[in-house]
């Protein structure tokens, strides 16, 4: 196989990231240019950011693989405690039928 090529190609790949609107972008020193590449090296460091807290709580949120199983045991009693209070003051009737409904809604699993 001839590899004789790769070293032209890279250089030219070099060269492109050399030029003077892609040096060191996103991370140069932000001196002497408009707010635009500002806004945009903030939305991209905000985008991967974001991407990595969706990857973490996909990981190790409520039912993710890497979880621990006893977080998720002792949010299960929890959700059981809090039910069975919201039930108690429906019955007592500090609560109205429609605040025990949104009450259950936001303890569904």
């Amino acid at each position: 196989m001839d590899f004789s090529h790769i070293p032209a190609f890279l250089g030219g790949f070099f060269d492109f990231l050399d030029s003077p609107q892609w040096r060191a972008w996103p991370f140069n020193s932000g001196y002497g240019e408009h707010i635009l590449p500002a806004v945009a090296r903030l939305l991209f460091v905000t985008l991967i950011m974001g991407v990595i807290l969706l990857f973490l709580r996909l990981l190790f949120g409520p039912g993710g693989p890497l979880r621990d199983k006893e977080l998720e045991e002792e949010a299960r009693r929890e959700t059981e405690r809090e039910r069975a209070e919201l039930k108690e003051r429906l019955e007592k009737g500090d609560i109205s039928e429609t605040e025990y409904r949104v009450g259950m809604k936001r303890l569904k699993d």
